[in-house]
């Protein structure tokens, strides 16, 4: 555990889910600038890692656990952060599953149209003409 000022030292990044920045994910330049500089300690808060949390620190926690009303622009900007990322990562599963039943089926379909017979004798031939050459 680490104090609260060596989170706040640190710029909070985050390029898995805003790569062009926070203003361009839809967060407000405000919001953006907030998340950044006090993103990491908020960070740090939600996984227990501060050693003296202030009560504006304990209050963001029950704001991000939803037992809490947010209340300052950063509850707000972090509340708002959460539910972009929230949403980026409901829609990417689906992305991804897509583009592998797609290659499922295109597996499927060309062990289907080369029965697996045929492809072993092809490589016997290229052995066989590997080993000619070398003689």
């Amino acid at each position: 555990m680490l104090p609260r000022e060596h989170y706040l030292k640190q710029t909070f990044q985050d390029a898995v889910n805003f790569p062009d920045g926070f203003e361009k994910g839809g967060l407000t330049d405000i919001q953006a600038r907030l998340i950044r500089k006090q993103g990491v300690l908020v960070n740090a808060l939600s996984m227990d890692e501060v050693s003296d949390p202030t009560p504006e620190d304990l209050h963001i926690l029950k704001v991000i656990s939803n037992q809490s009303a947010p209340k300052s622009p950063i509850e707000q900007a972090w509340i708002k952060y959460l539910s972009i990322v929230k949403a980026r990562q409901a829609s990417a599963p689906a992305k991804t599953t897509k583009a592998k039943t797609t290659k499922t089926k295109a597996a499927a379909e060309s062990n289907t149209e080369q029965p697996a017979d045929e492809a072993k004798p092809a490589k016997a031939a290229k052995k066989t003409t590997k080993t000619a050459k070398a003689e």
